[in-house]
């Protein structure tokens, strides 16, 4: 019990409050229409994405997360249109979301999109008070009763992406509208702001560095350092520092906590030009939870367009 309280509080430290929390990805720049609905139809392929996470394996309500989407670019170019949904579980709370996602993308130079998007869908939270009750709770009436509370709401969120062949940079807003209280159901509203490049290290070698801040304003923001090396636009070999900063001087609790959280090893293998496998590890850097593994496997598939070319360009997000 004493390691269920251990993920509140570093939940907390992070700035993902208990009815706050929203999903964590590793290899989120294979899975950035979750992140950002502008993405979609950047790659100019249909695309589809799976997702699994489990996080601090053995850990007893520990995270866990699972992913889907598809995202591609019609005739005209201008218009991606997508769609994603996602499973988030944590000790007693579970939040499922489905959201159809669509962006305007617009030319602003030779090889440069800037594209507009917006995601709208529902979103179900659900709690499960069986989990937060032990002994003699059980045989308390008010309990049985509320051991478990469901709720629908609308989702929407909004972002904007941009990029060329090599750079990008992107903004994104999540759950825009009102919020539901009726079982104390509080998504707060969080930020993402991620860069990145693609730069020749070698005629078969390149190197991305990237960048992701979250925030919400009511706690540290969360920072992912990432590196990525490119071996023969096959293998993607990387690796990942997180931890937590309070850029903005926000006010909250568990400020004495530790802000580090992990470091992340990561490989994506293209099997083929179609065909996308990736895992991702966390080394956690808590003291009380550095002995408990973190897993995270996706896979990904493009339906790459049938015209004549002699070589498929690469896209490196």
């Amino acid at each position: 019990m004493k390691r269920i309280f251990i993920i509140l509080i570093t939940m907390l430290a992070a700035g993902s409050g208990w009815a706050q929390h929203r999903s964590q990805f590793s290899q989120y720049i294979f899975n950035q229409l979750v992140i950002n609905p502008a993405y979609a139809g950047s790659k100019e392929t249909l695309t589809l994405n799976a997702f699994h996470r489990t996080q601090w394996v053995g850990l007893q309500g520990a995270p866990n997360t699972q992913t889907f989407s598809i995202d591609g670019l019609t005739k005209n170019k201008h218009l991606g249109l997508g769609f994603h949904a996602t499973r988030d579980e944590i000790f007693a709370q579970n939040r499922k979301n489905i959201e159809v996602d669509a962006a305007v993308k617009l030319p602003v130079s030779e090889t440069g999109i800037l594209s507009f998007g917006l995601a709208a869908g529902v979103s179900h939270f659900a709690v499960n008070g069986s989990k937060l009750v032990t002994g003699n709770d059980q045989e308390d009436p008010a309990v049985i009763a509320a051991q478990k509370e469901t709720t629908w709401s609308p989702s929407l969120k909004a972002g904007i992406f941009f990029h060329t062949e090599r750079f990008y940079a992107g903004v994104s807003v999540t759950d825009l509208l009102g919020i539901d209280k009726d079982i104390n159901y509080d998504p707060e509203r969080h930020y993402f702001f991620n860069v990145g490049y693609v730069a020749d290290l070698s005629h078969n070698i390149k190197v991305k560095p990237s960048i992701m801040l979250k925030e919400n304003f009511d706690g540290p923001t969360n920072v992912d350092l990432n590196a990525f090396f490119l071996f023969g636009e096959r293998i993607w070999l990387g690796a990942s520092y997180r931890t937590a900063m309070n850029i903005f001087k926000n006010d909250f609790e568990a400020k004495g906590l530790s802000s580090k959280d992990a470091v992340v090893a990561m490989v994506d293998l293209y099997v083929t030009k179609r065909l996308r496998l990736g895992y991702a590890h966390d080394f956690t850097l808590h003291g009380n939870l550095n002995d408990l593994s973190t897993h995270e496997i996706s896979v990904g598939y493009s339906f790459l367009r049938k015209e004549a070319t002699k070589m498929v360009t690469p896209r490196y997000f």
